[in-house]
């Protein structure tokens, strides 16, 4: 079970993504979080940190109709996916909206814009339906993480016990940055100031990768049991 925070201002959208969700088949299944925009995006983060989601799906005009809050938003969608990227590197994050050629020129990334129609029946031709998409990018973030882990700690071994060449540090140093990225990006050190001599702060960094694998495992533990069906006592 995966977990999607989706973010929007509108409670009717919210449900027709929710009502979406539910009608798309999927090998793992997905359990949507629902989250009105905060008034400041430090705010925002923060929240969606707390909920530890596996995807961010986000309405792209957060400020056009306020019907369940009354302060302005001073971001859109495409803001708060770069500005969640620019901590957690390369997280699945996308942008739904009916205005696509404004969202589109200012993402970065045109690949994350999607149009709202898909809630309504707009993708009934497509090959490979949004919700799919949705599902492979969890998938190749989780591998891409958990190779690089399981890369680290054998370069490392090589590394303590002196048989590591030039080309497996250089590798070492990629795949430390890598990992920093994907824990906080903003405080990850340059890579080009690292060394290899600091076995003790590479062995802090897989530390923080095995607790966030293993939150990330917990979550979706618990989200299974809540989905079973409870037995007659």
């Amino acid at each position: 079970m995966y977990k999607i925070i989706y973010i929007d201002e509108q409670p009717d959208d919210i449900d027709n993504f929710k009502d979406y969700v539910e009608g798309v088949n999927t090998k793992e299944g997905f359990e949507v979080k629902d989250l009105f925009p905060l008034p400041d995006i430090a705010s925002m983060i923060e929240a969606i940190l707390q909920e530890n989601p596996d995807a961010i799906v986000t309405d792209f005009m957060l400020n056009e109709y306020k019907e369940k809050f009354n302060y302005n938003v001073p971001y859109n969608g495409v803001d708060l996916v770069k500005e969640f990227q620019a901590i957690r590197q390369n997280f699945p994050c996308f942008v739904l909206t009916s205005f696509d050629v404004e969202a589109i020129h200012e993402s970065d990334d045109v690949n994350i814009v999607y149009i709202k129609k898909i809630l309504h029946g707009g993708e009934s031709q497509a090959n490979i339906k949004f919700l799919e998409r949705v599902e492979a990018q969890i998938k190749h973030y989780r591998t891409r993480l958990q190779e690089a882990e399981r890369r680290l700690s054998e370069l490392m071994s090589k590394k303590q016990a002196g048989s590591a060449t030039v080309e497996d540090e250089e590798e070492l140093i990629r795949l430390d940055q890598l990992l920093e990225n994907s824990i906080d990006k903003k405080r990850s050190v340059p890579e080009t100031l690292k060394t290899i001599t600091n076995s003790e702060r590479l062995d802090a960094i897989l530390s923080k990768v095995d607790k966030l694998l293993k939150t990330v495992n917990e979550e979706r533990d618990q989200a299974i049991q809540r989905k079973k069906p409870k037995k007659d006592l």
